[in-house]
């Protein structure tokens, strides 16, 4: 199942639409996007959409409760049973942040991470500001593509004037 999704400042991202994941990097604010769709059992629970992706993709951040800053039922894609989850991992080499949308549909799967890393004075309101335009201008703007729109297998649409 296809998927299309806006990406703020989309020339200074590097895009490889592998196998399985589209994948997307912003070097110089360390920040990775990963999206997947993939059919699943006709009746699939979002847990087992969580599962399968982990299997395949171990490198998900894992949240811890303490870390956590935010945890809903989120609306995109549409007809997706899917939950958002954003966390913050403080180190001593910076501030590590995530956003991790898991959902189900029937007979489909979908799963979307994106993590991102600052350090030095400022980093924690830099997560924050990065956080804020994954969630509320990339994964909200994710949908799905019909049958009929299957020639395209993944598509990204740069937004004007938009921050990284």
């Amino acid at each position: 199942m296809p998927i299309e999704l806006m990406l703020p400042d989309k020339a200074n991202w590097s895009i490889s639409d592998g196998p399985s994941w589209l994948e997307a990097e912003h070097r110089a604010s360390e920040s990775k996007f990963a999206l997947r769709t993939w059919r699943a059992d006709r009746l699939v629970r979002r847990s087992e959409c969580e599962s399968q992706a982990r299997l395949v993709r171990p490198s998900i951040p894992i949240a811890r409760e303490e870390s956590t800053i935010d945890a809903r039922a989120f609306a995109a894609p549409a007809g997706f049973d899917v939950a958002l989850l954003v966390g913050v991992e403080p180190s001593a080499q910076g501030v590590a942040g995530y956003a991790i949308v898991f959902g189900a549909s029937v007979g489909y799967c979908y799963a979307a991470v994106f993590t991102t890393f600052a350090e030095g004075a400022g980093a924690d309101g830099e997560i924050a500001t990065r956080l804020g335009i994954a969630v509320d201008r990339v994964l909200s703007s994710v949908r799905t593509r019909s049958v009929d729109d299957r020639a395209v297998r993944h598509r990204l649409v740069a937004t004007p004037n938009a921050s990284k």
